[in-house]
């Protein structure tokens, strides 16, 4: 497949084509980076560090943005967005799987299920009593579907992916494979050392536009519900506890879990490995940088980071600049207590 510059400067909006009097013959069949571009390349430049990687590379366009543009003296195209961009000539290339209905080997529908039109699914699926699927989905192998899960349109739920019971999901789902929805809540009360376990018995609620990356698990709630807002993405591996409240937008990272209870305001970026206590309220617009520990509610939005402190930007390089302060004086003081050794003066602490 080849595409050229004047059909990538059409499809993208606000775009300006320069270097080139003649977009519609710079003709490109593959998108590759700088360094491994080639006369049937497309690639990026848009940062001024990778200048001479610009220069020696041997792309025949470019998508580049405005902090390099006084560098470029090649054919590009100029861009509000460069990732965006980037993205919009990719999904030409390699264009989103659709559903075409079909169905795989050793499935198992309840009769009381409904399934709309131009759903694919995949073999060893298993769709419970009461659930829907909604129309353009793509259920893939190994997918298990319990009683009374409600999947909206368009779809796209990776390999053996599961879904327990009640649990309501909005329109243009994705999730990727092994992750979990509608496990029990983690929750044991201890008596005289005896940990009895209390019944979850609440759903999961995900809005609409969502996206779930691999081995993710969303808890259901106790007797209030779970639930995650419109637009929400989720890198692998994210815990969601029970009765976890996550408003709209909100991206979290890899390897990061929030604990039961908690609510997650609109907007907020949470990185990779954080922990964020239960029972808590993160404002919304909050950044939690990657490793840091939650464990107090802030009252204002700002950007947290520290290990278990929850301590904004600021106050955790004050804290950094302390803590080296403290390390040389603990030196100094034991310099001072060898020259007292050695000169013969008694230390009486």
């Amino acid at each position: 497949m080849k595409l050229n510059l004047k059909q990538i400067a059409d499809l993208i909006p606000n775009s300006k084509i320069i270097n080139t009097e003649t977009p519609e013959k710079i003709e490109f069949d593959s998108v590759k980076k700088l360094s491994e571009a080639n006369e049937n390349s497309i690639s990026i430049f848009n940062t001024k560090s990778n200048q001479k990687e610009f220069k020696d590379s041997k792309a025949i366009v470019y998508l580049i943005n405005e902090d390099v543009l006084s560098l470029v003296n090649k054919p590009s195209l100029l861009v509000p967005n460069v990732d965006i961009a980037l993205g919009k000539v990719l999904d030409l290339f390699f264009p989103p799987k659709k559903s075409i209905g079909k169905r795989g080997e050793f499935i198992s529908i309840s009769k009381t299920a409904e399934i709309e039109d131009n759903v694919d699914i995949g073999n060893f699926v298993s769709v419970g009593e009461n659930s829907k699927i909604g129309k353009n989905s793509i259920i893939e192998d190994g997918v298990k579907i319990g009683d009374n899960v409600r999947i909206g349109e368009n779809a796209r739920i990776g390999m053996n992916t599961v879904f327990h019971g009640d649990i309501i999901i909005g329109k243009n789902f994705t999730v990727f494979g092994n992750s979990t929805f509608g496990g029990d809540g983690f929750k044991f009360v201890t008596l005289e050392k005896i940990h009895y376990k209390i019944p979850q018995i609440a759903k999961v609620i995900i809005g609409d536009n969502v996206e779930i990356g691999s081995n993710c698990s969303v808890d259901r709630g106790g007797i209030e519900d779970t639930v995650i807002g419109d637009g929400c993405k989720f890198d692998n591996m994210v815990h969601v506890g029970h009765n976890v409240k996550i408003g709209k937008n909100v991206i979290i990272a890899g390897q990061s879990g929030v604990a039961g209870s908690t609510i997650i305001g609109d907007n907020c970026l949470i990185g990779g490995a954080c922990a964020i206590s239960d029972h808590l309220v993160l404002p919304a617009n909050s950044i939690v940088a990657g490793g840091t520990g939650m464990r107090t509610s802030p009252k204002e939005p700002n950007v947290f980071i520290g290990w278990d402190w929850g301590l904004t930007y600021p106050e955790f390089q004050k804290a950094r600049v302390n803590i080296k302060h403290l390390i040389g004086f603990n030196k100094i003081i034991s310099r001072i207590k060898e020259i007292e050794k050695k000169m013969g003066i008694e230390n009486k602490e």
